[in-house]
C-alpha cells in the first residue's frame, strides 16, 4: 500500500501542471479592458475677418536715369480694416521697353513717404526691392487689426542699365497681399 500512496500525489501534481500548461497556451498574456470618459463643456469657435484696404489715386511719371537716385512714383494709405493681424507681402511687374531694367522699391511704413528711399529703414517698415525678374530684398511686416500705414513705391535704374533704355517707358504694377497671422 505504501507504493500506491506515493504515486497518487505525483499523478495529481502532473494533472495540475498539465492544466496550467494548457491555460498558458490558450490564453497567453494578461487581458484587461478599461473604459474612462469625460464630457467636455461646449465651446464656441469663431474666425476673424481679414480685410486690407488701399486708397489713393494717381502717381508720378518721374524720369530716372542709369545710376540715378530712386524717385517716388506712388504713395497710398493702407489699412487693416479687419479684426486679425495681417502679414504683408509684395510682388511687382512691369511692361514696356523699360520693364526689364526698372528697379522697384516698395515699403509699408508708419511715416510719410520721402522723395527717395531712406538710408536706414525704421524697424517696423516692411520693404521689397528688385526687378520684375527677381526680388533682391524682402523684409515682411505685419499690420495689426485696425492699424493704418503708408505704402511707398520708388523706381530707379541700375548704373549698368543698357543704352537702349533711353526714352523708354514701363507700366508698373504692385500687388500687396495680406495673410492672416497666427493669433
Amino acid at each position: 500500500m505504501s507504493r500506491n500512496k506515493a504515486k497518487a500525489p505525483l499523478g495529481v501534481a502532473g494533472l495540475i501542471a498539465g492544466v496550467v500548461a494548457v491555460a498558458v497556451l490558450l490564453a497567453p498574456g494578461t487581458l484587461s479592458y478599461f473604459v474612462s470618459s469625460t464630457e467636455a463643456p461646449a465651446v464656441s469657435v469663431s474666425t476673424g475677418e481679414a480685410a486690407l484696404s488701399i486708397t489713393g489715386t494717381g502717381g508720378s511719371n518721374s524720369g530716372v536715369y542709369p545710376g540715378g537716385p530712386a524717385q517716388l512714383i506712388a504713395s497710398r494709405a493702407i489699412a487693416n480694416t479687419g479684426d486679425v493681424s495681417l502679414g504683408l507681402a509684395s510682388a511687382f511687374t512691369a511692361t514696356g521697353g523699360l520693364a526689364s531694367s526698372v528697379i522697384l522699391t516698395v515699403s509699408v511704413q508708419s511715416a510719410a513717404c520721402a522723395a527717395t528711399p531712406p538710408a536706414t529703414w525704421p524697424a517696423d517698415a516692411g520693404r521689397w526691392q528688385g526687378t520684375t525678374a527677381a526680388t533682391t530684398a524682402a523684409v515682411p511686416t505685419t499690420v495689426a487689426a485696425g492699424a493704418s500705414r503708408t505704402l511707398c513705391v520708388w523706381q530707379s535704374l541700375a548704373a549698368n542699365a543698357p543704352n537702349g533704355t533711353q526714352g523708354q517707358t514701363a507700366a508698373v504694377s504692385v500687388t500687396i497681399t495680406g495673410t492672416q497671422t497666427a493669433p
